[in-house]
């Protein structure tokens, strides 16, 4: 079943519908960004410890990522429309779920696993919808659509923060799904499927991983996922463990974190048009490089603590958004969903990894160490990777 039944040529209007859609849809998909928010207040509801509640989201981002790889036979099944639908539906059921919660078991399935689901079944298909409704500004495409996420986790860091301090914990989860719902089911009338392309068998998934360049960018994806999630996560107690900060100060981080990663998703996703997303790719894994070492090597004060955190931000939002225009570059843009798909589970088991790193090296100081090692492999990776493209259609 799909969403609708398209012209061989589909009309520019249907297109830029489909492109706004998206990008409402994505801003209401990155609220689950604010979950930090409701930590202490969940854990203070439920009498327990809060990092036991921050496993939440970890159990988010790794049902996004198991979701997201099966966007591609998702979106064969039920078109973006009724797939956006449906995800709509379950992201209020989760929120729900989590507002009636007694325990935690209640928490970590509604707001962590079918909230997870919810937003990985439509995250990753919309973009690349997108994608292949304009193959010649792909990168621009591709800003657009994830810098809408994190653009959505800044608006409803003040809408969720409003919420909980007016309404309380339980109403606060439960307009949070409210608003959601209204954002994605709305815009979902309006989406149609990007126009079918001439299957080459090459750009199939069971193809293009006897390729090393495609397990390059998976191992790529996997490191900067571990490295950028943890320290985005962690960046406030950093600045007050290692930079010595006090904790008004260190706070800012969060700030800079917001803006940075927004700017890194814009700016780099649409200069991939211009200079390519291999290079791309390159300039954003230096400067999480760059960014780690700072925080491991310099005598930290304010204004490095604030580079490095910037640098790392700007790096990881640029990588986000540069991924799906790069796979589609290598191995074909019609397949981009099934291979991007693919790729993106590095994101969630990135973030779950980070977490086990940090818990055998038992602190900051040695976990970001590790962390650097692991960036320097994601930098000589990409420096080998041959700039080339496999495929064409």
């Amino acid at each position: 079943m799909n969403s609708a039944v398209l012209p061989d040529v589909l009309p520019i209007s249907r297109k830029i519908l489909t492109l706004i859609g998206t990008i409402i849809i994505q801003l209401a998909l990155g609220s689950a960004y604010t979950w930090s928010l409701f930590n202490s207040s969940i854990a203070h509801h439920l009498h327990v410890d809060v990092y036991k509640v921050a496993i939440t989201f970890g159990l988010f981002c790794l049902s996004l990522s198991l979701a997201s790889s099966q966007a591609a036979y998702l979106q064969r099944k039920f078109g973006v429309r009724y797939t956006t639908m449906i995800a709509a539906m379950l992201m209020f059921a989760g929120l729900f779920l989590a507002s009636q919660s007694t325990n935690l078991l209640g928490i970590y399935v509604g707001a962590g696993i079918i909230m997870g689901a919810a937003e990985g079944a439509v995250y990753l298909m919309i973009i690349t919808n997108c994608v292949k409704m304009f193959p010649q500004i792909k990168g621009v495409i591709a800003s657009l659509s994830i810098g809408a996420y994190g653009l959505g986790g800044v608006i409803f860091k003040y809408v969720n923060h409003h919420l909980l301090t007016s309404y309380g914990l339980e109403y606060a989860f439960f307009l949070w799904g409210i608003i959601v719902f209204v954002l994605m089911i709305v815009p979902a009338f309006v989406m149609v499927n990007a126009p079918e392309q001439i299957q080459n068998a090459a750009n199939s998934l069971r193809k293009v991983v006897i390729y090393k360049s495609y397990w390059g960018f998976w191992a790529i994806f996997l490191m900067t996922s571990m490295t950028g999630i943890y320290i985005i996560g962690a960046a406030k107690d950093i600045g007050e463990q290692i930079a010595h900060l006090d904790a008004n100060m260190a706070a800012n981080a969060v700030a800079v974190l917001t803006f940075f990663n927004l700017c890194g998703r814009l700016v780099i996703g649409s200069a991939s048009d211009k200079i390519g997303t291999l290079l791309s790719l390159r300039i954003c894994q230096i400067l999480l490089c760059i960014g780690v070492a700072t925080i491991c090597y310099l005598a930290l004060n304010t204004l490095f603590f604030f580079i490095a955190v910037a640098c790392i931000a700007f790096a990881f939002g640029g990588t986000i958004a540069v991924y799906p225009p790069l796979i589609g570059d290598f191995f074909g843009i019609a397949g981009v969903t099934k291979n991007y798909g693919f790729i993106y589970l590095g994101f969630g088991f990135g973030s779950v990894l980070g977490n086990v790193i940090s818990f055998v090296c038992n602190g900051f100081e040695r976990t970001i160490p590790v962390l650097l090692v692991s960036m320097v492999l994601a930098v000589i990776i990409v420096m080998f990777t041959k700039n080339r493209a496999y495929f064409t259609e």
